[in-house]
């Protein structure tokens, strides 16, 4: 009697698993396509952190600047452009960018 039981849930979870996987590479090809044509560059002068984000691809890009402290706004490049942000270098280190931002 417990065996159908078993099974079923071996099917729920399956599907579980399955869909999981298909919702991951859709997103890792989105943030892919971002990282192929966009390209930044991190510099710190005396008093300030500097980043100026290209975007060489033919669409709009949205990003956030990761901190120490409170991250930024979602930002929006258009297409074949640049954006400089600068912020107060003491007390918000630079951690990276994440992609498509909402």
């Amino acid at each position: 009697m417990n065996i159908p039981a078993k099974l079923g849930t071996a099917v729920v979870a399956g599907a579980i698993t399955v869909g999981g996987l298909t919702a991951a590479p859709a997103e890792g090809s989105t943030a892919a396509a971002a990282s192929w044509c966009v390209s930044t560059h991190h510099w710190t002068g005396k008093v300030t952190h500097n980043l100026w984000v290209t975007n060489n691809c033919g669409y709009a890009v949205t990003y956030q600047i990761k901190r120490r402290g409170p991250d930024s706004d979602c930002l929006t490049v258009s297409a074949h452009s640049s954006r400089t942000s600068w912020w107060q270098r003491f007390g918000r280190q630079y951690q990276g960018i994440r992609w498509w931002c909402a």
